[in-house]
């Protein structure tokens, strides 16, 4: 009933097609390897585990964004994923348009966790900088911590790049750049990263 729901949601507009559907982690392994989609949106635990599927996923269809679709908030499954390489994580509460936009933001190269889920994980992580962290925010550039202050806040490539006044390429540069600094993959953990650094980033 909910994945019923869940398709008629995305559907809802012309701009997303779901393609297949299946009943388990295996069966979501071979569409993907053999219908190649953007996205694919994943059950945390679903039938043969969700999250230990991620990379056999990725591995099928390297291109792929993975979005976890669960009922699930605890920290240590939200860690999981986002280590095994999903590119958002919604909690199943959300709306047919938050959903639909989410999967727009995942498409066009973004990553997403919800707000508060980012600062519960704020909480575990806030205990654990070091002196690694001076060195790490040593190393950055000014514009680079700029860029990395208003993406902790929450704010899209477009949003920072108003502020700041330069374009959206500009700031996907700066980005990238910091991620290798962070040693971070995605927006996510680049977010949790600068919170842990710069924990006044949270008031």
């Amino acid at each position: 009933m909910f994945r019923s729901g869940l398709i008629q949601a995305v559907s809802a507009e012309g701009d997303i097609s779901v393609v297949a559907e299946g009943d388990s982690a295996n069966e979501a392994v071979e569409l993907v390897r053999s219908l190649r989609p953007d996205i694919v949106l994943l059950d945390l635990h679903m039938s043969d585990s969700g999250i230990a599927r991620v990379r056999d996923i990725l591995l099928a269809h390297p291109p792929i964004r993975i979005i976890i679709v669960t009922a699930s908030e605890n920290e240590t499954d939200i860690t999981q994923a986002l280590e095994a390489g999903v590119s958002g994580y919604v909690l199943k509460g959300a709306t047919g348009p938050e959903m639909r936009g989410i999967i727009r933001s995942v498409m066009g190269g973004e990553n997403y966790l919800p707000k508060d889920l980012v600062s519960r994980l704020f909480n575990v992580l806030k205990d654990s900088s070091g002196p690694e962290d001076d060195a790490i925010s040593a190393s950055l550039s000014r514009q680079e911590t700029q860029v990395l202050h208003l993406l902790a806040r929450g704010l899209s490539n477009r949003e920072i790049g108003d502020q700041l006044g330069v374009t959206e390429r500009t700031i996907k540069f700066h980005l990238s750049n910091a991620f290798a600094k962070l040693k971070v993959r995605n927006r996510v953990e680049a977010s949790m990263t600068a919170l842990r650094i710069w924990p006044d980033l949270k008031s």
